[in-house]
């Protein structure tokens, strides 16, 4: 983890994201967030077998812009590959707060083989209270890394490709 901070580093980041904000602003979100590693919601640890086999599948998690003016929601895109296999999830995501929280629901998925489309699907909106997140944590424009807490207790770091 040569450019990236220990988990020392990033939980102390997130405690002072949860105080004062993270300070992560819309436009250092876009682009598009190559998945590097997860610890879990207890561990200091890396999850290696989760980490791994995400890395393998190329998972990624692309933000663009819903419109030219609104600096608050995106378009997101989250996608894995396995050879010429490539499973995609489309939707809108809407970034809330002082932390802030990326909010975010799935509206497509859809499964295409060396770009051939082979299924799709629309998906439901889930309740509020049940929206999946990511609680934006630290971002270092310089080096290219942000990390993230998911719903699930996860924490995670992308690099931007």
């Amino acid at each position: 983890m040569k450019d990236f901070p220990d988990i020392k580093e990033l939980k102390l980041l997130e405690k002072n994201s949860q105080k004062n904000g993270s300070g992560i602003v819309y436009e250092e979100l876009l682009g598009i967030w190559k998945f590097q590693y997860v610890w879990g919601k207890e561990l200091d640890e890396i999850k290696n077998i989760p980490s791994s086999i995400l890395q393998v599948l190329s998972a990624k998690l692309e933000l663009k812009k819903k419109n030219k003016e609104d600096q608050l929601n995106f378009e997101i895109k989250n996608s894995i590959n396995l050879g010429l296999l490539n499973i995609i999830f489309r939707g809108s995501a809407e970034l809330k707060g002082l932390r802030p929280l990326l909010t975010f629901y799935f509206e497509e998925l859809k499964i295409s083989f060396s770009n051939f489309p082979i299924f799709s699907k629309e998906l439901k909106k889930p309740e509020d209270k049940k929206m999946p997140f990511f609680s934006l944590v630290g971002i270092s424009t310089k080096d290219k890394w942000m990390c993230a807490r998911g719903r699930g207790g996860g924490l995670a770091i992308w690099v931007k490709s």
